[in-house]
Order: structure tokens, then C-alpha cells, then sequence
């Protein structure tokens, strides 16, 4: 039985109320302009490919490696990834006598796989499928845009940068460089 003097419960009201002051001082709290540092000295500044440049991919005669990643074997062919550039093919039917056969370019490659006569790559922010039945002869397949978020800070580096700027293009490597007020950093 209630008690007729008693004030009516609501359920939850106290709820509502703490909720409703919560969401308040978060809308207050983001209201407030930050500042952000700005940072000079010696860091590591991206080296751009216009966008329009990804799509060259060919064949070209062996190239010098440098920078490597990702291999892969297939019957007596080894697929060597050479970072933001391409992919190298060596013939290791004799190892030794290896014969470095050509270079797949690939602009602002980072990593592969190969699937029967299909190579998939990925191409800054694209997955590209390339033809590589005939090695000497590579063609694009497919392009599907828009399916990776590229790194946009130096890899393996702790310090100040410039940042990415997309609009110059796919980011295929960083530099030295003395740098003014930037405002990107790393901490590992």
C-alpha cells in the first residue's frame, strides 16, 4: 500500500540528471580551443608520388636492391618486395647461380601475395591484382581504391616530422631534413 503524502517516484530521474550534467560539461570541455606545440630541429620530412604516378606499373630490367621486405617462393621464382617501389623476380633454379630475371614496378608498394597467375599488392590506399602469367609482360587486373589507411609517420622512428599532406600525393619515403614549426611527432 503507497502512502498518499509520499512524493511520486520516477524511475531513473536521478539517472537522467547525472547523465544530462555528464553530457553538459563534455559539451563545455570541447568547446575549449587547444593549442597545439609546434616543434623545429632535425626530423624526417615525406617524400610524395603524385597519385597519378601509381598507376605505372610495368616491367623494367633488374633493379639494384635496397630496401626489402616481404618474399615469396613459387616453384624456382623468388619474389622479393623492394618497399615503395616494386617487386624483384629471381630465377633460383641454381642457387648458385641465381639470375635476378626482372623488376615488377609498383609504386608505393608495402606488401604482396601471389595467388595462382594474380599478384595482389597493395598501391598507397589501393589493392591492386596484377597478370603475372607472363613475367616479363605484367598487366593490371584490378584496382580497388580506398581499402587500406596508409602510415602517415615515419616507421621505426621517434622525433619530430612533417606531417603527411595527401593532397601532394602517396607518401613512398622520408628524408633528413631541419625542419620549422611542425606540429607532428612520434614517441615510441
Amino acid at each position: 500500500m503507497k502512502d498518499a503524502g509520499a512524493t511520486p517516484e520516477y524511475p531513473g530521474s536521478a539517472r537522467h540528471c547525472v547523465l544530462l550534467v555528464v553530457l553538459l560539461c563534455g559539451l563545455f570541455a570541447s568547446c575549449v580551443k587547444q593549442e597545439l606545440d609546434l616543434f623545429s630541429g632535425p626530423g624526417k620530412r615525406p617524400v610524395y608520388v603524385p597519385v597519378s604516378e601509381l598507376g605505372a606499373i610495368e616491367n623494367l630490367p633488374p633493379q639494384p636492391i635496397a630496401k626489402t621486405g616481404t618474399i615469396f617462393l613459387r616453384d624456382t621464382l623468388l619474389f622479393l618486395l623492394e618497399q615503395k617501389k616494386g617487386i624483384h623476380v629471381f630465377d633460383i633454379r641454381d642457387s648458385l647461380n641465381t639470375v635476378n630475371l626482372t623488376f615488377f614496378q609498383l609504386p608505393a608498394v608495402t606488401d604482396f601475395t601471389i595467388v595462382g597467375n594474380r599478384l595482389y599488392a597493395d598501391s598507397w590506399r589501393d589493392l591492386i591484382t596484377i597478370d603475372i602469367s607472363d613475367l616479363y609482360a605484367i598487366r593490371l587486373v584490378d584496382r580497388k581504391t580506398n581499402v587500406f589507411s596508409p602510415v602517415l609517420y615515419p616507421p621505426l622512428y621517434q622525433g619530430i616530422f612533417e606531417c603527411v599532406d595527401e593532397s601532394r600525393g602517396a607518401v613512398v619515403d622520408w628524408i633528413d631534413a631541419d625542419l620549422v614549426d611542425v606540429r607532428c611527432t612520434t614517441v615510441n
